[in-house]
């Protein structure tokens, strides 16, 4: 058995001299210098020997300071997100992979034999800019690792970008799926998603049929068209690569 101590460091007066002795000045001018908005809150992990944090990604930025012992980290872009097999968004385990990434059943999850990381072992005193939507996983290989983490809010695009990056794309995907949830409701939300995908597989003009979830494909393709998915054959590729597998199995066996 291996225990981690997940506990954040806001609400400590006890620890007011400590935190007056950290150089506060270094992280805020660097938040400031790559706008990556002013860190508003934080987090302390303390770990034995091998505990191990599952891939799972943030909605934040996130920087992340090794300072005891070391820690292997493995970390994917977030434009990885589908060859990462997420929960879906109304899981208990929303943002976190269903693929065990040091041990990956491929045949599970094929897409991730693709996925594209870097691997590196964490030192003492070392410090790591995590963006928003990036997968970590990460294993303590010394006893009482020590790391901090302080997180801030990404900065908001101030208008819709002429072009839609992958990264934009991948922030599509999420968001549609999170609409998508609202409009079919938590409880038949994995069934309907499934009768969804059977929609788009059954062809052309789906969307007049099957009620509800001939609306919100509707609705989805809609969407697709004002972020320059236009081609149906590409909206259906869009839409299947977020329902296979991650809507067809068994979540539980991945937790």
């Amino acid at each position: 058995e291996r225990l981690y101590l997940q506990e954040t460091m806001s609400g400590h007066p006890e620890l007011a001299e400590e935190f007056r002795s950290w150089n506060w000045p270094f992280l805020l001018q660097n938040s400031n210098r790559h706008r990556w908005g002013l860190p508003d809150s934080n987090e302390l992990f303390i770990g034995m020997q091998g505990a191990e944090t599952d891939a799972h990604y943030d909605e934040r930025h996130n920087l992340f300071f090794q300072v005891r012992g070391r820690k292997q980290l493995l970390v994917f872009p977030f434009v990885e997100y589908e060859k990462l097999y997420p929960f879906p968004v109304t899981h208990p385990c929303d943002r976190q992979s269903m693929v065990d990434v040091a041990r990956p059943d491929l045949e599970a999850f094929p897409a991730f034999a693709t996925a594209s990381g870097q691997y590196t072992t964490l030192q003492p005193a070392d410090l790591v800019f995590l963006p928003y939507g990036w997968f970590h996983w990460l294993r303590n290989d010394d006893a009482l690792s020590i790391s901090l983490s302080f997180w801030s809010l990404s900065t908001k695009k101030e208008r819709v970008p002429d072009v839609f990056s992958a990264h934009d794309l991948t922030l599509v995907r999420r968001n549609l799926e999170k609409h998508m949830a609202a409009r079919f409701g938590a409880a038949l939300f994995p069934q309907r998603m499934r009768r969804l995908l059977r929609l788009i597989d059954a062809g052309p003009g789906g969307e007049t049929s099957d009620g509800v979830v001939g609306e919100v494909l509707a609705e989805a393709r809609t969407l697709l068209g004002a972020v320059q998915v236009a081609d149906p054959e590409k909206q259906d590729e869009f839409l299947r690569s977020m329902l296979r597998v991650r809507f067809e199995g068994e979540w539980q066996a991945h937790v």
